[in-house]
């Protein structure tokens, strides 16, 4: 009988296989700006027009405030973020997505959009409503049992 474990290991190499959307123009330029996946998720953060302080950004990053200070300094080269003053506490500094940056990210999106597309042509429509229902209901589970602190078992 399989475990979860191999289980695990199967999803992990078909995920790996899927990779190649790696090589899209939108990872490309990512490449080319030397971003890293934290400079990605800090991004995230300010979708769609937000516009958060430093201090926001490190407690939802978990980082300390220099710490982002550096990653915001390379996103603001590259244009992808602004600074701005907070408009009534000019101590605080405000970081937003530029135009660049909101572009970016779109396009990272619909790259991996249209990745999903491909994997999820090989199925007939039913198939891939119950592959979806079934991958929702996985990924309740394991943030409930994030929550909970309970380690995945090693059963079939």
């Amino acid at each position: 009988m399989t475990t979860i474990r191999e289980h695990a290991g199967r999803m992990l190499e078909l995920l790996e296989s899927m990779r190649h959307e790696r090589s899209a123009p939108a990872f490309e330029r990512v490449a080319e700006l030397d971003l890293s996946f934290t400079h990605l998720r800090m991004m995230h953060l300010l979708l769609p027009d937000k516009a958060l302080a430093m201090k926001q950004l490190a407690e939802q990053l978990g980082m300390t405030p220099p710490s982002v200070t550096a990653l915001t300094r390379r996103l603001v080269q590259t244009g992808l973020v602004q600074r701005q003053n907070h408009p009534r506490d000019q101590r605080v500094v405000l970081l937003s997505l530029t135009d660049e940056g909101r572009r970016l990210l779109n396009q990272l999106y619909e790259g991996r959009l249209h990745h999903m597309e491909l994997l999820l042509q090989g199925l007939a429509p039913a198939e891939r409503e119950l592959f979806i229902r079934l991958l929702e209901r996985a990924v309740r589970t394991m943030n409930e049992d994030q929550i909970a602190g309970i380690a995945p078992a090693d059963a079939a």
